[in-house]
């Protein structure tokens, strides 16, 4: 099993999902979808180098049943956890953010 290292960009991107979630759904959503996310985490760093390349050297999975993609890559010992995407945004700006954002890793 790989590292995993979340930026922390990407605890603001949920924040901002929750929030979201709570204000729109009802009290509660937010956390759903939190707990979607972090159900996420530990199968992304034990199956590390299993997930299709779906954007350069970016690996996704789907924080479900919520409409949100996890992407991520692996970095020497880490998975690095990068962004976290509604899945109905613009493709081109996710191309934008993940640039970057590994930019902003120190790689």
């Amino acid at each position: 099993m790989k590292k995993l290292r979340v930026l922390p960009e990407v605890w603001d991107d949920l924040d901002e999902a929750v929030s979201w979630y709570d204000e729109q759904g009802g009290k509660g959503l937010g956390d759903r979808f939190a707990a979607a996310f972090d159900g996420q985490l530990e199968p992304i760093a034990e199956l590390a180098g299993t997930h299709g390349k779906v954007y350069k050297d970016f690996s996704r999975v789907f924080a479900k049943p919520f409409p949100y993609a996890i992407y991520f890559r692996i970095h020497h010992e880490w998975v690095v956890v990068t962004l976290l995407w509604h899945t109905a945004r613009n493709p081109n700006d996710l191309k934008t953010t993940l640039g970057e954002r590994a930019a902003g890793e120190g790689t």
